[in-house]
């Protein structure tokens, strides 16, 4: 298994979550404040330099009124075409 932050699997998390934040229509100091965290932490996820756990993924979907179900399996159909 490799590592996911320097990966295709990384790579497909971060832009998930751009297309999330972006799709609430939040810049990603609006999102960091909704999730009370810095906004560089949001910078990091969405540029790769910083994994998110399945809890941090479920919180920003939550922040961005996005279904967490919805866009993990998502993700789970972007990664099977890997």
């Amino acid at each position: 298994m490799k590592k996911t932050i320097i990966s295709k699997h990384g790579k497909l998390i971060s832009q998930r979550l751009v297309k999330i934040r972006n799709e609430a229509g939040l810049t990603q100091r609006a999102l960091a404040k909704k999730l009370n965290r810095e906004p560089s932490l949001v910078a990091h996820y969405e540029l790769g330099q910083r994994r998110v756990d399945l809890a941090e993924f479920y919180w920003i979907c939550k922040a961005c009124g996005a279904s967490p179900h919805k866009e993990a399996s998502a993700l789970m159909k972007a990664f099977d075409k890997i």
